[in-house]
């Protein structure tokens, strides 16, 4: 009669171990502060925009990848603004009137979320022309940033910047 006593001990510990949760709900950081010091340096750093996709799975730039691509982006630590230089090429028409571009981000600290919020817009004539969207960091180093929007391998709109030399 010993052997069903110990296969019920058995049994009732593996339920007992099986059945605890793990009680660590504290959300997984993405990235740290220590981490994003890469995007904007001890004060500021400037990137270039290497590549506009409107579908980065697919590799399948933005129309907008040429005039995106001599943009200059300076990413300024206290004040969460990025000033934008903007390139000689315009998005909406060739010789624009004027060009102008807001950039600012923001940091989830308790996630380690870091965020892109982009508009820009041009004028010609009495035409004007804007676009804007918010991207997340998902990949981040010394000299490449990624931000872009979806799934994680299956991201639709993307920007590439690397560090200006």
């Amino acid at each position: 009669m010993q052997a069903p006593k110990y296969f019920l001990v058995i049994l009732l510990s593996f339920t007992f171990l099986m059945g605890c949760k793990n009680d660590d709900d504290s959300p997984k950081i993405k990235f740290s502060a220590e981490q994003l010091k890469m995007v904007y340096g001890d004060s500021q750093k400037s990137w270039r925009v290497t590549a506009h996709y409107d579908n980065y799975a697919y590799t399948q730039f933005s129309a907008f990848n040429d005039c995106y691509k001599d943009d200059i982006y300076t990413f300024k630590a206290e004040t969460e603004e990025v000033e934008v230089t903007l390139g000689s090429l315009g998005c909406y028409w060739a010789s624009p009137d004027e060009q102008v571009a807001t950039v600012s981000y923001f940091y989830v600290e308790d996630e380690g979320r870091f965020y892109l919020e982009h508009g820009r817009g041009e004028g010609s004539g009495v035409h004007f022309a804007s676009k804007f969207f918010i991207l997340e960091l998902e990949e981040i180093s010394e000299t490449r940033l990624l931000f872009a929007a979806g799934e994680k391998g299956k991201y639709s709109k993307a920007l590439i910047l690397e560090t200006v030399n």
